[in-house]
């Protein structure tokens, strides 16, 4: 067996683990230790206090809701949820069907922590004016939670711990699970923006045009489902894909698929690889009617496929004209030369990553004629970094 026996051999072997998944720009992982050990130090001991002492807190300085919340592993999209439910069915008083934010009780809304922060501002506004407090049991809601999470007793805690131990216990302890979802979006565009990267270095013509400096700046181009032509900003009912490839007319050639999972790709996997099939059958439709075939091409990676993946990654290859990984980006530039794309020089394989019977594998399956493998780099030429592999290209004149 090699590694181009079939699609799940070669994936498995080339696929990445969470930490070789790039990720896009930073992720905020500072708590402020001097802060958490003022508010540990000044708590007290009795937990029936701890209500007044958080609502004391807060008032004083509302912006303590993000502080506050990571310490009882609280995620800021779970809190405002959580919240945003507990407001909606809280009444003004019994029967009256209106909530303490004079909404119906039939409906529900969804407010962020910055609102809720910002109730919190009013209230001590009011308060410190002296008028009444209208916002004084959003409030007191937002506190109760709090404290039903543990936050007091946590604080609480925290009294015993040096500023030294206390910065080891967040960093061990809080950080990660605060990040984790903010890392896990930012890998997914981390993905995008390498194939963006090389697809610029090869000089390729490609929407969101931006795609390659701020992955996460562009809204994704929609498709028609029938012609498969770029639709509006705003426009719905198409198909979303993360990368199109536009030829020299700017007509779409190849549509770019997009799916990173470093976790279990769970519900959203099994749709999105069903969504695949529905396209490649429209695809296959509209190249009846054009000269030049689209290609459906995926960008698929993350060692979470490894749950459920014959209904999600596995599905999904059958469907695609070329599916790439990180390690094997320069599987796209082979193809865009194959395409007629760009006039690729030479492709020189990673040793230290390949052998030479796997090196011999990639190219039988993936290489094409005029693009010989190399073992050094080609003098004068540019060298395009492209997963386990080099491209090389002729200089821009």
């Amino acid at each position: 067996m090699n590694i181009t026996d079939d699609h799940k051999t070669e994936f498995w072997f080339h696929v990445s683990n969470q930490n070789e998944i790039p990720l896009f720009g930073t992720v905020d992982k500072s708590i402020d230790i001097d802060v958490l050990l003022k508010l540990s130090a000044e708590i007290p001991d009795d937990s029936a206090q701890h209500r007044n002492y958080i609502q004391t807190v807060l008032l004083k300085e509302p912006g303590l809701i993000d502080l506050l919340r990571p310490l009882s592993g609280i995620s800021d999209k779970r809190m405002y949820l959580e919240l945003s439910y507990l407001f909606n069915k809280a009444e003004t008083a019994p029967r009256s069907r209106r909530n303490i934010l004079g909404d119906s009780l039939y409906q529900l809304k969804k407010h962020s922590l910055a609102f809720f922060a910002s109730l919190i501002r009013k209230s001590a506004r009011a308060r410190e004016r002296g008028i009444q407090d209208v916002n004084e049991a959003g409030v007191d809601l937002i506190v109760r939670y709090l404290v039903e999470k543990g936050v007091g007793t946590i604080l609480v805690a925290f009294k015993k711990l040096s500023h030294k131990e206390l910065a080891v216990v967040i960093d061990a302890l809080v950080i990660p699970s605060e990040v984790q979802q903010a890392e896990t979006k930012r890998r997914g565009h981390g993905a995008e923006w390498q194939l963006a990267k090389l697809l610029d270095a090869l000089g390729i013509w490609f929407i969101p045009t931006a795609k390659h400096e701020n992955p996460m700046g562009a809204v994704d181009p929609n498709v028609d489902r029938t012609t498969f032509q770029v639709l509006q900003r705003g426009a719905s009912g198409g198909f979303s894909f993360d990368i199109i490839v536009l030829d020299s007319s700017g007509v779409p050639q190849i549509c770019i698929q997009g799916l990173i999972h470093s976790s279990d790709p769970g519900q959203y996997g099994v749709n999105k690889s069903d969504e695949t099939q529905i396209i490649k059958d429209c695809m296959d439709e509209a190249n009846k009617n054009r000269a030049q075939p689209l290609e459906l091409w995926g960008l698929i990676d993350g060692v979470g496929f490894i749950e459920n993946p014959d209904q999600t990654v596995f599905k999904m290859t059958r469907f695609f004209d070329c599916f790439i990984q990180l390690k094997t980006l320069f599987k796209a530039g082979l193809r865009l030369h194959g395409m007629g794309f760009i006039k690729l020089s030479g492709i020189r394989f990673d040793q230290t990553f390949y052998s030479e019977d796997e090196i011999e594998a990639m190219f039988n399956k993936y290489g094409v004629e005029d693009v010989p493998v190399v073992k050094e780099a080609i003098p004068n030429h540019t060298e395009v970094p492209a997963g386990k592999a080099w491209l090389y290209i002729q200089p821009r004149s």
